[in-house]
Parts: C-alpha cells; structure tokens; sequence
C-alpha cells in the first residue's frame, strides 16, 4: 500500500487594524490571536515531530506583531484592560460593554 502525502499550510493573515494617522489599533484581533492561537498552534507541533507544517504569515499581520512585541502602541481595548475597575469612567464602561464580549 502507498502512503498518502499531505502538506499542511498554516495561513496565519489578520487585516491591518492599525490606523497610522493616529497610531491606534482599532480593533484588538492580532494581540489576541498572538497570545493564544499563534503560539499555541506552534506548540502543538512540539507533540507530533514527525508533521512538517508550512507557515504563510502575511506582512500586514508580521508589522503588527512587531509593533505589540515591541511597545509602545495605542490600543484603547488593552489599555481599559490593564486600567483598575475603580476607575474606569461612565465612558469606558460603555465601551467596555459595548466592545469587549463579542463572538467571533
């Protein structure tokens, strides 16, 4: 019996969420994704040695991974969620509310 070949690619793409007039990430998809898919995805790998696994990771989504590795960046979703609940204003609980239990 032959053996089956597969090849695996991995497309790792997020759109650019960055506006460059002010410097803000609007929407905080890639910071998310980086601390739990991506690396996560990498790990796994560690578990089956003999997978090979092709990465496409496109250059919109590796510019923004450098700019969260290497801080500062503006980011109002990570900065009310480092911000003290004590203090958070009407204003950022709205938003709060409004923005940070969505599903995807």
């Amino acid at each position: 019996m032959r053996k089956l070949k597969v090849a695996f690619l991995w497309h790792e793409h997020q759109p650019y969420y960055k506006n460059d007039l002010t410097a803000e990430y609007t929407l905080p998809w890639v910071r998310l994704y980086a601390v739990k898919d991506y690396y996560d995805t990498a790990v796994i790998l560690d578990k089956y040695p003999k997978i090979k696994l092709n990465f496409n990771i496109v250059p919109a989504l590796l510019k923004q991974l450098d700019d969260y590795a290497n801080y500062p960046f503006s980011d109002k979703f990570f900065d009310l969620s480092m911000k003290p609940a004590k203090t958070l204003i009407e204003s950022d609980k709205l938003f709060i509310r409004n923005n940070f239990f969505h599903v995807i």
